[in-house]
């Protein structure tokens, strides 16, 4: 087997992951209403930028799925590149189509090649830390059924969790009412969400401070380190909050030494709906 990955940009893939000869990636775009477009990246400089032009909104730019031209090109690309196998992870299909426009497109090339497209049911950090799994079971000889089956497995079982540092983006989104916001702010209400089982982001709870949203974090990676006897992975990531995350991993790491954590950043398209400083929680079962 030959394999080859593709993934969106949502993944915010590592510079390790992205320069790999047979990772390829498609991109979503934001949009503004005056029709200029900001590119999904979680570099922190154009991230700042575009965190500086969403605050002259007053109302959110829109999201678009990558284009299904690029989809094609991509395929066409593999294929020409040797590939034999190809293994797809996007974005949660509970929030894109993208997973949805992947498949349809791999289907039609199931004559020429063979592939499995994932839905993450999430982003960012899960689709990061499935797609170092595959690559890892590629590499011992794994066969392609079998790293399918592991990678949905952990697809369904991962958990994140995330929390917004600011409420307008929710409310500019139609996802809270202005009043709700305005008061959620000023009592510090920490409403903390999560992917559910249809990949759809939802309220988990509602939290009062920073402080008690991360004891939270804490009781749940106990609560999920009891429950999978293979252990588990946690993964952090944030809009441009690198120091308080840093000191929220280390209390983590001080509590459960033995669990591998790890940090990242999110890009523009997901920063879009969650807003500067926000901040999420991925608890990943290990297959061993």
């Amino acid at each position: 087997m030959k394999p080859a990955i593709i993934t969106d940009s949502t993944a915010y893939l590592s510079e390790e992951l992205r320069q790999l000869p047979n990772v390829y990636q498609v991109n979503l775009n934001v949009i503004f209403e005056d029709g200029s477009i900001a590119h999904d990246t979680n570099d922190p400089k154009e991230q700042e930028a575009f965190f500086k032009q969403l605050e002259t909104q007053s109302s959110l730019p829109t999201t678009s799925q990558p284009s299904v031209g690029h989809y094609y090109d991509t395929v066409d690309q593999i294929i020409e590149d040797g590939y034999d196998t190809i293994f797809a992870i996007h974005l949660s299909s509970g929030i894109s189509g993208t997973f949805q426009s992947g498949k349809m497109v791999l289907d039609e090339y199931k004559h020429l090649i063979d592939s499995y497209c994932i839905d993450s049911l999430a982003a960012s950090v899960a689709m990061e830390a499935i797609i170092e799994n595959i690559i890892t079971w590629c590499q011992e000889g794994v066969d392609a059924e079998e790293i399918y089956r592991r990678a949905t497995w952990q697809a369904t079982h991962l958990d994140i969790y995330l929390m917004v540092e600011n409420l307008d983006n929710l409310a500019k989104g139609g996802r809270l009412s202005t009043t709700s916001a305005v008061l959620g702010n000023l009592l510090k209400i920490r409403p903390l969400l999560y992917f559910n089982e249809e990949g759809k982001i939802v309220l988990f709870e509602k939290l009062r401070t920073n402080r008690r949203v991360y004891q939270r974090w804490h009781e749940l990676v106990q609560k999920a380190s009891e429950e999978y006897p293979d252990g588990i992975e946690v993964r952090f990531a944030h809009a441009l909050d690198q120091k308080e995350v840093e000191i929220i991993a280390q209390g983590m790491e001080a509590k459960f030494p033995n669990i591998n954590i790890r940090i990242n950043g999110l890009g523009t398209v997901i920063s879009t709906h969650t807003g500067k400083g926000a901040k999420g929680m991925l608890i990943l079962p290990l297959i061993n």
